[in-house]
């Protein structure tokens, strides 16, 4: 009887092991490194990675090409630019709403999302 219960609690510790993350989304991209992107943003050219963070501001919109929001990734208190492409229109950001982004640093630096979700 005590080996059934000492199994039993294995098998559920696994199981929470392995669920646990799986609300992480795009836990498989490496995470934004913020400090390198204030200091050199050019140089993460082409890479993606994940990104966390609290809508500051709603900065720009236009239909064609999408909207300029500004966040403050994980409390660090530097704000990010980053651009939602038009094809991400249908997701309601508002100020204060908290992301988690799976963004590409392209041309110049410019951080684009290339999906976004609410935790």
């Amino acid at each position: 009887m005590l080996g059934a219960l000492i199994a039993f609690l294995m098998i559920i510790a696994v199981g929470a092991y392995f669920l646990g993350g799986a609300g992480a989304p795009y836990r498989t991209a490496p995470e934004f490194p913020v400090d390198e992107y204030l200091t050199a943003s050019s140089s993460l050219r082409g890479n993606t990675y994940r990104l966390t963070g609290t809508v500051l501001n709603l900065i720009a919109w236009a239909p064609e090409s999408g909207r300029l929001i500004s966040i403050d990734p994980n409390e660090s208190k530097s704000p990010i630019p980053i651009v939602i492409p038009a094809e991400l229109a249908q997701i309601n950001i508002q100020k204060g709403q908290r992301f988690h982004f799976l963004v590409e640093v392209r041309e110049s630096g410019i951080v684009f999302a290339r999906e976004l979700t609410k935790p």
